[in-house]
């Protein structure tokens, strides 16, 4: 079996090698992006603290509707920080709409953070190649099959070298980097190749969760024991009533929660409607780490889901793309999967050179032999 193993997984490696490449390193950029946005965009995200106090939501929403008239908020999220500006989606029709920040105390409109464009178009990269259709073409089928390729090659890899006999598990995982062309390039695949093995089984296994719905339904399955919820509607849509208020239900949900949180976003809605606020507190492990209420629009509480509270599975399914940046272990996680992201070429040149040299290893060998004939 080693030599069919062995054959598959140059092939995948070659093929597959491309994809995942531009894949990894797309994927180490988007890993830093709050942090980059955060810093090009002073005056944008943060914003000068105050004595005024901070708009209440309705008064946010009229202020926006003044600034941006025919176009209605679908969105708000709104930042526990006395610097943190609030952020809302705005719509003029029956799409998605825009998203930019909002100056908390005075409503004014400050635009979206600079390099927004720039990790956009490297998360479309990132996530279906820049296809035509985005989700909906075929870009998220063949990062998908890169991501089963991915875990073909981690596993193969694994087996093909796993240690015979006795050897000696330091040399196992120490590159010998004192060696020169085909030896220091198996050397530099396999070791290191061994120390991200986990880290890529994780982001291949989490990456698969978008681009498969059949696979998100297993998973779900199996994690929980359920299978996974419809998609929320996102934003009003164009329901018939009169908008409801938001400040009783923010007035409560700040009571709970005695103003201690990192953000809360929640969607407008209509009278009548239950408002869900979906929380992260400011000492949540990750940004997915969301605490779910559910409100009348009189403020009554209907119910509270807190992910601290969850069952692991729950919190597991809730938290995937976390698990897939690496920030659902921590900051020493989050490092380490950038820079395993990062050294995805690494894989792809160094087994692109040793397929090179065992081709030209094989010519010289069959010259040699029509030689000695």
């Amino acid at each position: 079996m080693r030599p069919v193993l062995f054959q598959l997984h140059w092939f995948l490696g070659l093929t597959a090698g491309l994809v995942l490449m531009l894949v990894g390193v797309t994927g180490g950029i988007l890993s830093i992006e709050d942090e980059v946005t955060g810093l090009m965009s002073p005056g944008i995200v943060t914003v000068p603290v105050r004595e005024a106090p901070r708009l209440t939501p309705d008064a946010l929403v009229a202020r926006l509707t003044e600034e941006a008239p025919g176009r209605r908020v679908t969105l708000m999220i709104m930042s526990g920080a006395p610097d943190g500006a609030a952020r809302v989606r705005l719509a003029d029709g029956p799409g998605r709409g825009t998203e930019t920040y909002v100056d908390p105390y005075d409503g004014r409109i400050l635009g979206p953070a600079r390099g927004e464009d720039f990790f956009g178009t490297v998360r479309r990269l990132h996530r279906w190649l820049l296809l035509p259709g985005n989700g909906d073409g075929w870009g998220r089928t063949l990062t998908g099959a890169a991501a089963l390729a991915m875990i073909y090659l981690a596993l193969s890899g694994l087996y093909l070298r796993w240690p015979k006999g006795g050897r000696d598990w330091r040399i196992w995982l120490k590159p010998a980097l004192a060696r020169r062309g085909r030896a220091l390039y198996w050397s530099l695949h396999a070791v290191v190749g061994t120390w991200v093995l986990v880290l890529y089984l994780v982001m291949a296994l989490t990456g698969l969760w978008w681009s498969y719905g059949w696979y998100r339904d297993g998973v779900t399955m199996l994690l929980t024991g359920r299978p996974a919820a419809a998609a929320p509607t996102r934003g009003m849509g164009k329901k018939d009533g009169a908008p409801a208020p938001l400040d009783p239900t923010f007035a409560a949900f700040a009571a709970a929660t005695n103003g201690r949180y990192a953000t809360a976003s929640f969607a407008p809605a209509r009278e009548g409607e239950t408002i869900r606020i979906r929380a992260v507190a400011p000492d949540a492990a990750h940004p997915q780490a969301r605490d779910e209420w559910r409100f009348r629009p009189d403020g009554t509480l209907e119910s509270r889901d807190l992910y601290a509270e969850r069952p692991l599975g729950a919190r597991l399914t809730g938290s995937m793309l976390a698990l897939h940046e690496g920030r659902f272990f921590g900051l020493a996680g989050r490092i380490a999967f950038m820079l395993a992201a990062l050294a995805m070429p690494l894989f792809g040149v160094t087994g692109l050179l040793l397929y090179l040299g065992r081709r030209r290893s094989r010519r010289r060998h069959a010259a040699a032999a029509v030689q000695a004939a």
